[in-house]
């Protein structure tokens, strides 16, 4: 997929990549060898772009990629980092990433999934971030990664793919939960809401028993459905992942 497009190049944009993929250009490896009826110098330069785009992804340059592909195409570099990609949610005690805290951290990928909790291990997560390339959260651009930065001081350096915006041009709208529900998802903590985290941690931090979901909890069995909640986000966002790349490949038929 993410050999289709051209968009990462300076000066191609989405006119000039479907001109080449009406003229039959089809990836990079095709332009690279094949003649264009375009100007000698513009051939040329495509050319010498595609070749170093070829070497970029034979190593895995996603630092590259990072700088370069347009953010609503970085579902196009899903299936070549996926053995590189995490995918992470996070729990807080409010919406301001200033104002409020990071509660519980889950991220989740094709090694183990690891649950981060504030007061115990969150400090970990930092390190344990740069060993991927390639990043999936919702919403993550406006709410997650932003509150990260703010909290652990993370710089974050991945290919970033947002699910929310490419479900939005596939007509999902609404949270992630409503989401899941449209699609036959299901998840063991079904009934907790985004809300009932906070109250939950407010529960394990003052050792108060609180009812979510038709169950009462308080203390520590306050925070181990908390960081099952945050489990479940997360570990389903793979499945959201997989089923929206497939259907904007379908879309675009590249």
């Amino acid at each position: 997929m993410i050999e289709s497009t051209f968009q990462h190049i300076p000066g191609v944009g989405e006119k000039t990549e479907r001109m080449l993929w009406e003229r039959g250009v089809k990836s990079w490896r095709h332009l690279a060898k094949k003649e264009v009826e375009l100007p000698a110098p513009i051939c040329k330069r495509l050319r010498a772009a595609c070749l170093e785009s070829i070497a970029r992804l034979d190593a895995l340059d996603h630092h590259y990629f990072r700088e370069r592909l347009p953010k609503p195409l970085t579902w196009r570099a899903y299936n070549a980092f996926r053995d590189h990609a995490c995918y992470i949610d996070i729990e807080t005690t409010g919406l301001s990433p200033v104002y409020d805290e990071v509660t519980t951290v889950c991220v989740h990928s094709g090694r183990e999934t690891k649950s981060y909790v504030s007061g115990d291990n969150l400090g970990e997560l930092k390190k344990d971030l740069q060993d991927f390339k390639y990043i999936v959260s919702f919403n993550g651009m406006r709410f997650d990664l932003p509150f990260l930065t703010h909290a652990l001081d993370i710089s974050f350096k991945q290919i970033h793919l947002d699910l929310m915006y490419p479900l939005r041009s596939l007509g999902f709208s609404g949270g992630l939960k409503r989401i899941e529900s449209r699609l036959g998802m299901s998840r063991d903590t079904d009934g907790v809401t985004g809300y009932d985290a906070v109250r939950l941690w407010k529960a394990y931090e003052n050792d108060r028993t609180v009812e979510v979901a038709g169950k009462k909890v308080k203390g520590e069995k306050a925070l181990d459905l908390l960081v099952k909640y945050n489990r479940d986000d997360t570990v389903n966002l793979e499945k959201l992942a997989e089923y929206t790349v497939g259907q904007l490949k379908r879309k675009h038929s590249r």
